[in-house]
């Protein structure tokens, strides 16, 4: 079952865009995510990435590959 693997381990894992914020943080943009990981029954994955590791304009409902690296949200990429 994909959901039980540990976030852990550096991954790539699909899912479905839940909220997408564009923030600025003394000039240096990032994005809050909250991200329903496919095949999870958990709660949703929030992370904050750089505005350069996630597509422009994100919105919910979007398909995306979500790239964890020790459980940490490093890079999100549209699917398709």
């Amino acid at each position: 079952m994909v959901g039980a693997m540990s976030l852990l381990l550096p991954q790539t894992r699909a899912g479905t865009v839940r909220s997408a914020t564009l923030v600025n943080i003394h000039g240096d943009r990032y994005v809050d995510l909250v991200i329903a990981l496919e095949g999870d029954t958990g709660p949703p994955v929030v992370g904050r990435v750089g505005a350069a590791d996630c597509p422009e304009s994100l919105a919910p409902g979007e398909r995306v590959s979500v790239r964890f690296t020790m459980g940490v949200v490093v890079r999100v990429a549209r699917e398709g």
